[in-house]
């Protein structure tokens, strides 16, 4: 066979998808082989990307981290690469973009297939975590809004000293009314401030407690009845300890993943000298 003959035939070959097949999975077999000799993960972190990590946390919360927040802030990066690590290693896209994306994808991996708790687990847990399910004291409550926020006329504030329904009292003093149903002092405390909630729990039932200032005008509650604190039994409440057992045991079982994940690396983290 001539030299002009094997050369196009080589030429032929090269051609052939089916040699750029096989040519692949050879590089990738050896690139396979190189990477399984050693059992242990470096994974390279810049100090400078930490750092900057912490510095937008410190933007963002308005103060400066203190050393337990720093070393948590850091862990918590470094946690996030190597799940990306994980993820990427799954086949899913590497994209700087998405890097956050594809750690809580790797969280749900890690974390799937929880079984559904016996009745003996669900029972432990509710009894380990009873604070959780008992309730606040509560009230219901009407609220009567004053669009005015100076001194109510003798007349309105005659009314609601007696105890005069919200309609009664709109007919003396331009407003609105709502009613306020099942809130607790913290509720109370969100939608105005600590010390009205404080005063609005004390108030007897029936009684106008007021006013509160805002930009609507002044409020005034009016407590119609009153909750004391429970404990709901399990059976009242079995569904949500239920989702509240699985979340933790996916907690852990993501954790315990996780904590394993870290053995298998080895961080290093470059130009460590950069500012703190």
């Amino acid at each position: 066979m001539s030299t002009d003959q094997n050369t196009s035939r080589l030429q032929s070959l090269l051609r052939e998808p089916t040699f750029h097949f096989f040519i692949m999975a050879l590089v990738i077999f050896a690139v396979y082989g190189i990477s399984s000799s050693t059992q242990e993960n470096v994974l390279e972190l810049d100090q400078r990307e930490i750092d900057a990590r912490l510095f937008m946390q410190e933007m963002a919360s308005g103060q400066a981290l203190n050393e337990e927040q720093r070393e948590y802030l850091t862990s918590a990066f470094v946690e996030e690469q190597i799940l990306v690590q994980e993820a990427l290693k799954m086949g899913l896209d590497n994209d700087a973009r998405i890097h956050d994306i594809l750690a809580q994808k790797m969280r749900h991996v890690l974390s799937g297939d929880v079984i559904q708790p016996s009745q003996e687990e669900l029972q432990t847990f509710y009894d380990s975590n009873l604070e959780r399910y008992r309730t606040l004291p509560s009230l219901d409550a009407n609220e009567i809004v004053f669009n005015t926020r100076e001194e109510l006329p003798v007349e309105v504030s005659n009314a609601l000293a007696s105890g005069a329904d919200a309609a009664r009292l709109l007919e003396f003093e331009a407003g609105n009314a709502d009613p306020l149903p099942n809130v607790n002092k913290l509720d109370l405390s969100n939608i105005f401030d600590d010390e009205f909630a404080e005063r609005v729990f004390i108030t007897e039932i029936g009684a106008w407690q007021g006013p509160f200032l805002s930009n609507r005008g002044q409020h005034w509650l009016q407590v119609t009845s009153r909750r004391a604190s429970r404990l709901p039994p399990l059976t009242e409440i079995r569904d949500r300890v239920r989702l509240e057992w699985i979340a933790a045991e996916e907690d852990f079982r993501l954790q315990t993943q996780i904590d394993r994940l870290w053995e298998q690396y080895s961080v290093r983290i470059s130009n460590a000298e950069a500012e703190h």
